[in-house]
């Protein structure tokens, strides 16, 4: 019986509110207003979201050029948030499947920084065998080859397909581009995909918003990330009160 106050108090800590830095790798700002609205809905009263836009860059991610100025304004931003903060930030979430500046910013934050990518694949695999990715922009699966070749998880991807256009219109929500991410979500699971990923910040949120879905399960990128950084962040923080609570002379009187 003695053990249980112990483990009560030691859970407290961890269901403080986090406080969650979310950076948008474009400069599109009324993007950064959905993906806020998205984050704050999801965390509810267990984060404190902080979204903020690159400073510069394109307004949209659809090349490895862009791609490299972005990884410079993302690390800009945050280390202009980091530094201008109350408190430090538990988490921070790269918004932007390509991950544009992950590895610098996990340099130079102390926190766990999750990016879209990353997140929604491992997602994936605890899902099923073999996933697929839509996303939009014709250079994009040649660009997310490569970045899942770095992460060593292309033995396991099915395809990846590439909606046609812009992708600030699909951000649009109509019917026309909720129809078309429903075609290539059923065209992912025809290529042998077991779960389908649904990439990017433009098509965050889009699965309520489509006229059918497939057999297979779906994994949002966004709400992926969203839900690895309050998980990485609270398990961060009850490791260190468990620590710092070990440490306590008062709770080990026989020391």
């Amino acid at each position: 019986m003695s053990a249980a106050p112990e483990a009560i108090s030691l859970d407290r800590p961890v269901v403080t509110p986090c406080r969650v830095l979310v950076v948008n790798g474009n400069t599109t700002a009324t993007l950064t207003d959905s993906l806020a609205g998205q984050a704050r809905a999801f965390y509810g009263g267990a984060a404190h979201v902080r979204a903020v836009t690159a400073p510069f860059g394109p307004a949209y991610i659809a090349s490895r050029a862009e791609a490299a100025i972005s990884a410079h304004a993302v690390l800009a931003a945050v280390e202009s948030e980091a530094a201008r903060a109350e408190a430090p930030f538990d988490a921070c979430v790269l918004a932007c499947f390509g991950e544009p500046g992950i590895g610098a910013v996990r340099e130079r934050l102390d926190a766990p920084v999750v990016g879209m990518a990353e997140a929604s694949i491992m997602t994936a695999m605890q899902r099923g065998d073999r996933y697929a990715i839509v996303t939009v922009g014709q250079r994009w699966p040649g660009m997310l080859r490569e970045q899942i070749r770095q992460l060593g998880l292309e033995s396991r991807c099915a395809g990846i397909l590439a909606l046609p256009g812009k992708a600030l219109d699909y951000a649009s929500r109509s019917a026309d581009s909720a129809a078309a991410v429903a075609r290539a979500l059923e065209q992912a699971e025809q290529q042998g995909a077991d779960v389908v990923i649904v990439a990017g910040a433009a098509l965050a949120g889009y699965l309520p918003l489509l006229p059918r879905l497939p057999r297979v399960p779906l994994i949002d990128s966004y709400r992926a990330a969203l839900a690895q950084a309050l998980a990485l962040a609270s398990l961060e923080r009850s490791n260190y009160f468990a620590y710092t609570r070990s440490r306590s002379p008062s709770d080990n009187p026989g020391q």
